[in-house]
């Protein structure tokens, strides 16, 4: 398993690879990247009082300066983990060494403290969730204490399956708590409210109890593949927005790790479509991972 750490500074290389590491996938290997912006690949111009010649120095002066701290902190793990920093355009040079080494996973961190506001919530964040193949993870806040508490939110959509059919191949380790949560669309959630069972069936395609029925064994399959055992294993259906039945999911269930699908008739794409903008991801209060069919 060979995860791509994009890197905004050399503090936070810890916190995103703890999180990587705290899902204990197996035979992991990571590359630490860290690209610095040049003005070249940006909108501003070169300041015509430093000039290009200086702004390149400059900008060598930093990539040098980054290299060394993070090969200091990546020596005590091993062979395990590379280090590459780059010059460039920060989403172009992380997508492309991506699909370079093969990496099934990126992982950024996701905080909106300080300067990772303009750089991981703003256009990179967009860019890396909708433009990379690989799944992405957005991590948060310290890492927690194993084993991980995870909240899926899945519509049921043939991609959705795809994506959690790759989070089984992957295998990770270090769940110790899964909750399913399937949310009820506008149409069905008027339907039940309202009219009567045999009616929301029609609206829908099939009755509430089936719902639950087909969330639940979804949940105990996917579990169970990952190793857990009942007890660790539970669903819900919900009624309300879909950011709202999140939050409160995640409340209710305490998870560190909240799960999306990346496209495809997915919670995502229904979160970015309605009144719930794409910032109802990256700035969930839980580290977040986008699942790539």
């Amino acid at each position: 398993m060979h995860v791509l750490v994009g890197v905004d500074e050399s503090e936070s290389v810890e916190e995103i690879s703890g999180w990587v590491e705290s899902l204990r996938f197996a035979n992991l290997t990571q590359e630490w990247m860290h690209v610095v912006p040049s003005q070249a690949s940006t909108v501003w111009s070169l300041d015509p009082i430093v000039g290009a010649n200086r702004t390149d120095q400059l900008e060598e002066r930093l990539a040098g300066r980054m290299q060394r701290s993070l090969t200091e902190r990546a020596e005590p793990r091993g062979e395990t983990v590379k280090v590459r920093v780059r010059i460039g355009n920060q989403a172009r040079e992380l997508l492309n060494r991506a699909d370079e080494t093969r990496a099934e996973l990126i992982a950024v961190r996701g905080s909106n403290k300080g300067g990772i506001a303009a750089f991981f919530l703003g256009s990179v964040a967009r860019a890396l969730v909708e433009g990379a193949e690989q799944s992405v993870l957005l991590t948060r806040g310290p890492i927690p204490q194993e084993p991980l508490k995870v909240l899926i939110a899945t519509d049921h959509s043939e991609y959705m399956e795809k994506a959690l059919a790759r989070l089984s191949r992957w295998a990770p380790h270090g769940l110790g708590q899964l909750t399913l949560l399937h949310v009820l669309p506008p149409a069905y959630r008027a339907a039940t409210d309202h009219l009567a069972q045999e009616i929301a069936h029609e609206v829908y395609g099939r009755p509430i109890q089936e719902v639950e029925e087909v969330t639940a064994k979804a949940a105990t399959v996917l579990g169970k593949s990952l190793g857990l055992t009942e007890g660790a294993i539970d669903s819900r259906i919900a009624r309300g927005s879909i950011s709202e039945a999140i939050d409160t999911a995640l409340a209710e269930t305490g998870a560190d790790l909240l799960i999306l699908g990346a496209k495809g008739q997915t919670l995502l794409e229904r979160l970015t479509l309605g009144s719930v903008s794409f910032r109802a991801v990256t700035t969930c209060h839980k580290s977040v991972l986008v699942l790539r069919g």
